[in-house]
């Protein structure tokens, strides 16, 4: 694989030494490990190398890769989520999770100031509190599958938005790509999606975003239906 490309990939990963698995994309190993949850969706998982989508050393054994090659490797935390960082564990005011309406208590993930944080232990009001990634300073184990080179820049597309759990009814003319929503989407999150877009896929050099034909035929229906 290189830089750039669309790929498709299978992958089970587990913490080493504990055979914990954090993430996996197979059904039937969820099933067989008793983690099964219906409400999750199993599938292969989209990356394009180079976008960060995956730790480094993921994205470093995906380059020697082809489409159907299938490895096992393990993953020191320097490539994967990094060393533990004393820095990163602070001590919080039980004031500011209340002002949050938050209760804590050891083992809950919390976000503060827009950064997840695991609760390690309440002592009166004094709340020890790790920012630090749940998987830092971890070594990981991989058993991973390339299944699929994408290099349709329609499947390109779909599989961006599928990424990113976009409903929209995508139409690319002369370089413009319209992404039609049934509801409008946050500043942010469309320019995220627009400079992503633009950057890996070349056919690509403008992003528009408008409502789809549903959600014009849904509101009509609502402005019919009598108060």
């Amino acid at each position: 694989m290189k830089q750039g490309d669309f790929i498709l990939i299978d992958f089970v990963g587990r913490v080493l030494g504990t055979g914990e698995i954090f993430d996996l994309t197979n059904p039937e190993v969820a099933k067989k490990e008793g983690i099964f949850n219906p409400k999750q969706k199993y599938e292969p998982a989209l990356v394009i190398i180079g976008a960060r989508m995956v730790i480094p050393g993921v994205e470093k054994r995906l380059l020697e890769m082809k489409p159907g090659d299938e490895r096992e490797f393990s993953v020191k935390p320097e490539d994967a989520f990094g060393p533990r960082n004393p820095k990163l564990i602070k001590i919080i005011s039980r004031a500011n999770f209340l002002r949050q309406k938050i209760n804590p208590v050891p083992g809950l993930f919390v976000t503060i100031d827009r950064r997840q944080a695991r609760i390690q232990s309440v002592s009166g009001g004094r709340i020890r509190t790790d920012f630090n990634h749940p998987l830092a300073g971890k070594e990981l184990h991989y058993k991973l599958k390339v299944v699929k080179n994408i290099t349709a820049t329609k499947e390109k597309i779909d599989s961006f938005l599928d990424y990113y759990g976009l409903k929209g009814e995508p139409e690319l003319k002369q370089g413009t790509l319209t992404i039609k929503t049934e509801k409008p989407l946050d500043k942010m999150i469309e320019k995220i999606i627009s400079d992503t877009i633009k950057k890996w896929i070349r056919e690509v050099k403008a992003v528009k975003f408008a409502k789809s034909a549903g959600a014009e035929k849904k509101k009509e229906i609502s402005d019919k239906v009598p108060s």
